[in-house]
């Protein structure tokens, strides 16, 4: 699920990967460095360093001596020694490389979780405060994103750039609701009316009863969240003033019953619970529902290919955020990073290294614009490999050429995304081919725009009771509220539920996780 739920990017230097990328944003779409030298390349009088790298992949193995280590190792005058492990070793392979005391010189990892607080209170990562205004993309970074990886002052690592706004969001058969004569629904009724007609009346008018009108897959993995007010951050208060984690929100309640009610009434198929979200997922492109959930970044344009082969006339739109009862109206915001970078502890006394690792990354981490990625631009032709070698050019579009030739692209052994200055100048839309793919993602951007996100607070501290039972607790109340849907549980139980959680840890997370934000002044806001 990590793998399909990313947002779109790449990997970091040591390669963690960042999954559910298309090929031309994955490769193409890395960043790159103004046209003068960039910080850390090599010249005559710099010392060669051998820097050595770890990190999880999802990628197909590289070569070890691909042209694209040897054009890195040149230009940057080092000798560069990456490892990669699948990411299903490599939470196991890197507590063994650290309690070894063998840990690279740059170490890549997938989540501010327990374990990565634990190695930062072992002591195993350098502190980077004192390089961060050196390097234009690390300047870059917003605070709230620096938060996450802050600990008693000190950053322990380099987040990777995902988009904050793009996440996954409600999409809905537009063409559909316009065969029914409906509107855009608004709130939680209203969808459950149009979800109810998307089963009941032939949205797509091909005389047969073959379609739901919400697509939801085992787990609750998307869910109904149609505004803050309604999904898993740190949005509500409870009795004593603290804030709540969403999922056992009034809100999220609110969502449970909406859900159930549409599956007492046939809107979303018997089998949800232990359907794949692969399959409902490839169903709605199939044309099976009317509702489902979709991102813009990182798109399957094979996907939207046959949803256009099925309906040529399909048209997709993001529902917009319902209107909160307390007046606000938006989405939640993402975290607006995705994988870590850390440098290892023992640099300290190599400041000349460290300068150059950083150099290195900030080299890759510097955003080019997508009209400006072509055979035109001298950097972002080096780091793909050069033209008709590493890549194509089809239509103005850049085709990166498959394994095994890849590894003569400087981004096979690196892959780390641009840092951009804002979500919009991604300009996703100009990435893809298909004609629906585009004109979604670009509809879809222009609302964004305009849109107030909530910027989550728990986003922004670190809390060792939230990451050593936050996923128990996950489960505890997706049990419940599965049960719920089905009618297994009536939605009186919702106490129950609560009362489960709070005595399994949940109260040890909120105190902890409310006293963190109290003790860094940390809140959450609107944008």
């Amino acid at each position: 699920m990590k793998k399909l739920l990313a947002i779109g990017l790449t990997m970091t230097v040591a390669g963690s990967l960042v999954a559910c990328t298309s090929n031309q944003q994955t490769e193409t779409g890395a960043s790159q460095s103004p046209s003068p030298a960039p910080a850390g390349a090599a010249n005559e009088d710099s010392k060669k360093f051998t820097i050595s790298t770890i990190g999880g992949t999802w990628a197909p193995p590289v070569s070890a001596d691909g042209g694209g280590l040897k054009s890195i190792n040149e230009k940057f005058n080092i000798d560069l020694k990456p490892q990669f492990v699948p990411y299903a070793e490599y939470s196991s392979k890197l507590p063994v490389v650290i309690a070894g005391g063998d840990l690279p010189d740059v170490i890549g990892w997938e989540n501010v979780d327990a374990s990565f607080m634990k190695w930062v209170k072992q002591g195993a990562f350098l502190p980077l405060n004192d390089y961060i205004n050196d390097y234009p993309t690390l300047k870059a970074v917003p605070k709230n994103v620096w938060d996450a990886v802050t600990y008693n002052g000190k950053i322990y690592a380099i987040p990777n750039y995902a988009p904050a706004k793009y996440g996954k969001k409600t999409v809905i058969r537009k063409d559909w609701l316009d065969n029914l004569g409906l509107k855009m629904p608004t709130n939680y009724e209203e969808l459950k009316k149009v979800a109810i007609a998307f089963t009941r009346d032939d949205p797509d008018k091909n005389g047969k009863n073959d379609t739901y009108g919400f697509g939801l897959s085992q787990d609750i993995t998307y869910g109904a969240h149609m505004g803050a007010y309604w999904d898993s951050g740190w949005y509500h208060k409870n009795e004593q003033g603290q804030l709540i984690p969403g999922t056992i929100s009034e809100g999220f309640k609110e969502q449970t019953q909406f859900l159930a009610d549409l599956y007492k009434e046939g809107a979303i198929h018997k089998d949800w619970a232990v359907s794949k979200v692969l399959d409902v997922r490839k169903d709605f492109y199939a044309g099976k529902f009317g509702i489902w959930y979709e991102q813009v970044t990182g798109l399957d344009e094979g996907a939207f290919d046959t949803l256009l082969k099925q309906s040529p006339g399909a048209k997709l739109e993001v529902i917009p955020a319902f209107k909160q009862p307390d007046g606000q109206q938006g989405f939640l915001m993402q975290s607006g990073f995705y994988t870590v970078t850390m440098l290892n502890a023992k640099l300290k006394n190599e400041p000349d290294k460290v300068k150059r690792i950083l150099g290195f990354l900030d080299y890759f981490r510097t955003f080019i614009p997508v009209d400006e990625r072509n055979p035109q631009h001298a950097d972002f032709d080096w780091i793909n490999g050069g033209v008709n070698k590493g890549y194509k050019m089809v239509n103005n579009t850049v085709v990166p050429e498959p394994f095994p030739a890849s590894d003569i692209r400087p981004t096979r052994y690196t892959q780390i995304a641009g840092w951009a200055p804002s979500d919009e100048a991604t300009e996703p839309w100009k990435l893809y081919t298909n004609p629906l793919a585009r004109s979604y993602t670009q509809a879809t951007v222009e609302h964004l725009k305009t849109t107030k996100f909530y910027v989550n607070p728990i986003n922004r501290i670190s809390s060792e009771q939230l990451m050593s039972k936050g996923s128990e607790l996950n489960q505890i109340t997706r049990a419940w509220q599965t049960k719920m849907i089905v009618g297994q549980e009536p939605i009186s139980s919702w106490d129950k539920m609560v009362d489960e959680f709070m005595k399994k840890g949940g109260k040890e997370v909120i105190d902890e996780v409310n006293k963190r934000m109290k003790e860094t002044g940390t809140t959450g806001e609107w944008k």
